[in-house]
């Protein structure tokens, strides 16, 4: 059956042996044209650079793809005979450039082959591969290496350690450090020829630095700490004992080196949460309220509440690790007293006293730090001041000192309230208003520069306000200092004319910031505010119908609800 088949064949190609030498050698044409077109832009068929498959790539697409590649294949740098890689820094890390430009664009398809049938097909796997082109910028490399490594080109050693590894410490081997000749170095950085089939490594010779903790320290230190460990940590609380597991005890240990070799600690926030949850409820004893009563700054009464106890952590750790360095074989639990809370039922005399203590306490007892200056000016004359004579940056305070200084220049003739253009084209008066109701900057600014700090200085002196200055950082004031200032202003003892003492009292009554002082006075209040940062300050004369005072609250780090709350504390006080 087969032999009849074969010859069957063998007659129909007799029959048509013309035709199919005529197809056979068509079609040998039209390989060869089509070799002959084959775009000269485009990698051959099948195509390897580098073991990158680039066949029938545009060469434009080859070199991008190719030096993207390039680009992103990382070196190994090795100082000495390093066991591990110091570093694999990109190319560019180390200022080389890796290009394929050339060697692709020489990739090209002889017109003589283009008639050898086939060759379209197998040419591109016997062309021979260049290298890539290479250029080296040594200022990069030395910062790398500085970068790295230091000014000193040095690779500090890896001392010896322990890790918890299941129930027990193992070693963690030490690695040796070295450094090198930086010079020596970049020259071997810039022989580096990566390939993309090969990655380059460069050993860097370097002189050897030994860890200060070798494997056979860290390996003692493990035996000892698995042994004195095993079983557990009995530890002793009061009349009873438990037993802290190895594994939990081991894992909170803080290994570090010395010069006498590696030595442990104890995590004591991780030993703390542990123990808090076993051995601190067996020793716990809360301490009671120890209840006082004060009038003013006396104390009249007082109720003394138990004392306390609770674990004291660090002697309870300090003995775990004895035990840890096989010097005992428990620990005992310490205890520390805890010293009752207070509480305070306070009253205060209507006495200067009386006030003194209120503000006082009223700073102990909230947040931030007060300085507070009060000073009736009438009726009983009472006065009180806390932290009076502390300095704290002026915020907008200032400005009343710069009124002062301006309302002199205009009555010695050498400004006028109808000066123009003081800042953004109003005149004196306006900004001067402005620059006290609405605690206005430029106004201020303008005319800080036009009469100097060292005039301002001057004039806050005359007035004998002894601790406030204007300063190149900051300005500085105190409750007393501007307390003296308002006093001499509502009094009418501050050398300026009554029309503009007046002017002053007007634009401070008119203050459109409330929010402290006045929130918390039975009467009207003039006053000048300042804020910045976290200081809140008010600075105020308030006409009550108890009688005149002035109450100046300077803060940092409270509130206005506070500075309110503390002038109703005070005037009921009155």
């Amino acid at each position: 059956m087969v032999k009849k088949h074969a010859h069957s064949v063998r007659q129909w190609v007799n029959r048509h042996k013309s035709t199919l030498k005529k197809a056979g050698l068509g079609a040998l044409v039209l390989f060869i044209l089509a070799q002959l077109i084959y775009p000269g832009d485009r990698m051959l068929p099948f195509a390897r650079v580098d073991g990158v498959a680039v066949g029938a790539v545009p060469k434009k697409e080859t070199i991008q793809k190719l030096n993207e590649l390039s680009a992103n294949q990382r070196l190994n740098v090795t100082f000495g005979k390093m066991t591990t890689t110091a570093d694999t820094p990109l190319p560019a890390d180390i200022g080389l450039s890796v290009q394929n430009n050339q060697r692709i664009e020489a990739a090209n398809y002889p017109w003589l082959l283009r008639f050898i049938p086939t060759s379209v097909l197998w040419f591109g796997l016997l062309q021979q591969e260049s290298t890539p082109e290479y250029s080296f910028d040594e200022r990069k490399a030395d910062a790398y290496l500085t970068a790295k490594f230091g000014e000193t080109c040095t690779l500090a050693a890896k001392d010896a350690t322990l890790k918890l590894s299941g129930e027990t410490l193992s070693l963690v081997s030490s690695q040796p450090g070295g450094s090198c000749q930086k010079d020596e170095a970049i020259k071997l950085l810039a022989k580096a020829k990566p390939r993309l089939n090969k990655v380059a490594s460069v050993t860097v010779p370097v002189t050897v630095i030994a860890p200060t903790v070798g494997d056979e320290e860290a390996k003692q230190l493990a035996e000892s700490l698995n042994t004195s460990s095993k079983g557990g940590v009995t530890l002793k609380v009061t009349d009873k004992t438990q037993s802290i597991p190895q594994k939990e005890v081991l894992s909170w240990l803080v290994f570090k080196p010395s010069e006498a070799g590696l030595n442990f600690e104890i995590d004591s926030t991780k030993a703390g949460a542990y123990l808090a949850k076993t051995a601190t409820p067996l020793v716990a004893k809360p301490a009671g309220i120890t209840k006082v009563t004060t009038v003013d700054f006396t104390e009249t009464a007082r109720q003394d509440g138990q004392v306390g106890q609770t674990l004291a952590l660090d002697a309870t750790l300090a003995d775990i690790a004895s035990v840890l360095r096989a010097e005992k074989s428990e620990a005992s639990a310490a205890v520390t007293p805890l010293q009752p809370k207070t509480e305070f039922t306070r009253s205060y005399s209507k006495t200067s006293t009386g006030i003194a203590a209120q503000l006082k306490f009223y700073d102990d007892d909230n947040q931030g730090v007060f300085g507070v200056s009060f000073q009736e000016l009438g009726g009983q004359g009472l006065s009180a001041q806390h932290n009076g004579n502390r300095q704290f940056v002026t915020a907008s305070t200032y400005k009343l000192f710069v009124a002062f200084s301006t309302i002199k220049k205009v009555e010695s003739g050498q400004m006028s309230w109808n000066d123009a253009n003081i800042a953004s084209g109003r005149d004196l008066a306006k900004c001067f208003d402005d620059m006290i109701v609405k605690s206005d900057n430029p106004c201020a600014e303008a005319l800080i520069k036009k009469i100097g700090a060292k005039e301002l200085n001057a004039d806050i002196k005359s007035l004998g306000l002894g601790s406030t200055a204007f300063r190149a950082d900051n300005n500085v004031t105190t409750a007393n200092d501007l307390a003296n200032y308002l006093t001499q202003l509502e009094k009418g003892t501050m050398p300026i004319k009554s029309e503009n003492r007046s002017r002053l009292l007007a634009a401070m009554k008119r203050n459109v910031y409330r929010q402290g002082v006045p929130a918390g006075a039975s009467g009207q209040v003039a006053d000048k505010v300042g804020f910045l940062w976290g200081l809140l300050h008010d600075a105020t004369i308030v006409y009550s119908p108890k009688g005149t005072y002035v109450l100046v609250v300077l803060t940092d780090g409270s509130s206005w609800a506070n500075i309110a709350d503390i002038t109703r504390k005070i005037e009921a006080l009155r």
